[in-house]
């Protein structure tokens, strides 16, 4: 994944660093295969980034992810 495009969107969004780590600490031992952990993750991402997902954007996501794995066409899709 490009840090850069990571680092923008935590500056662009007004993300304290200090959640993102605690999240990647906490995602480092979940099963991504797991829908309902998927779930988890996208709503604490949409929490730490003030953003709303609505049922049908979250249902994408989670398609997205158990189908390509975690990329960074996720960042688009939070915005």
């Amino acid at each position: 994944m490009n840090l850069n495009k990571i680092m923008n969107f935590i500056a662009e969004n007004n993300i304290q660093p200090d959640a993102v780590f605690a999240l990647v600490e906490k995602v480092r031992y979940m099963d991504l295969n797991n829908e309902e952990s998927i779930r988890q993750v996208i709503k604490e991402v949409s929490k730490i980034a003030g953003k709303t997902l609505d049922k049908a954007e979250e249902n994408k996501l989670v398609r997205d992810i158990l189908a390509n794995g975690v990329n960074e066409s996720i960042f688009d899709a939070i915005k």
